[in-house]
């Protein structure tokens, strides 16, 4: 039987991280520990410059291969079985091309009927093309000018009416919230239709802030909601490992949001202290037991925010 979770599966990102976490998002692991994971060095076409890992999870075991029914054991009598089908073919071989021949003349003049009759037919004028019109973006509040362009991009896809709003989390994080009649659309359309309007919105405002600007954050009807209850259940898992094993636990590098969503659901856990450790890209969260010596470190780092 085919298992999904048993199989190799392509996942993409703007970075590394970012297609790992979908990786361990996907086959529902506490982190990257848990998978095999392949990178993609090739240049693939349609990446669009992002990063592509393949990841399947660590346990996954191949469909046991069955042998086939009536396999031969014995050479000597495969090989007298095979003597005798190909002269029992020699002997058929004339019979069977007069009744291939009279199957080609029965299958031609169907055919040719068929044909006669379609042309008889009155064939019924295609229906014109109906072009949705554009939809309507209302702003809740005001939209800075990477919002504007968002919301004209949304309009133009012609995916139904919505309500578009703005948010600031900090200076590095721009959070847009789409709502409404287009929601279906831009979801339905799976992962890389929300990426392909992310990542448009993030080239833009780049151009308008002529260099590294806030990263640009496009969010359907909670979709973000469902991420942090994800990344919730990693942190359970990951304190859990902790405190059994007694040894720090380091979940995959994320970025500053995602790291900060697992502080805060370890930061009542009891003998669990939580710290970040790596650089840019790297920087990772490390779940840190009572009984590790890098606890005080993780606990004085007040749940790793000073360090992030």
């Amino acid at each position: 039987m085919y298992e999904p979770e048993n199989e190799w599966r392509e996942f993409a990102g703007d970075s590394r991280d970012e297609a790992v976490a979908k990786a361990v998002a996907f086959f529902n692991v506490g982190s990257a520990d848990d998978l095999k994971i392949a990178e993609v060095e090739a240049e693939v076409f349609g990446l669009g410059g992002r990063t592509a890992v393949v990841a399947v999870p660590a346990n996954a075991t191949p469909p046991k291969r069955t042998e086939r029914s009536g396999e031969a054991r014995d050479e000597r009598g495969n090989g007298r079985r095979d003597r005798s089908r190909r002269r029992d073919e020699d002997r058929d071989r004339p019979r069977r091309d007069r009744d291939r021949g009279r199957d080609r003349d029965r299958d031609r003049d169907r055919d040719r009927g068929r044909i006669a009759s379609r042309e008889q037919e009155e064939v019924a004028p295609a229906e014109p093309f109906q072009q949705r019109d554009p939809g309507t973006g209302t702003a809740k509040g005001e939209l800075s000018e990477v919002g504007e362009f968002v919301k004209g991009l949304l309009e133009r896809m012609r995916l139904g009416d919505f309500e578009i709003s703005e948010s600031a989390e900090d200076e590095k994080l721009i959070a847009l919230e789409v709502s409404g009649e287009i929601a279906d659309g831009l979801v339905r359309g799976g992962e890389r239709t929300l990426e392909a309007v992310q990542l448009l919105a993030n080239q833009a405002a780049m151009r308008i802030g002529e260099g590294d600007g806030p990263r640009i954050v496009v969010d359907v009807e909670g979709e973000r909601s469902k991420r942090e209850e994800l990344l919730e259940r990693v942190a359970d898992r990951a304190g859990r490992r902790a405190t059994s094993t007694g040894r720090p636990v380091a979940l995959e590098p994320m970025n500053a949001k995602d790291r900060r969503t697992i502080h805060v659901a370890l930061r009542d856990a009891e003998g669990i202290a939580t710290m970040s450790v790596g650089e840019g890209r790297y920087r990772q969260v490390v779940v840190v037991p009572e009984s590790a010596p890098e606890y005080e470190e993780a606990k004085n780092s007040d749940g790793g925010s000073r360090a992030d």
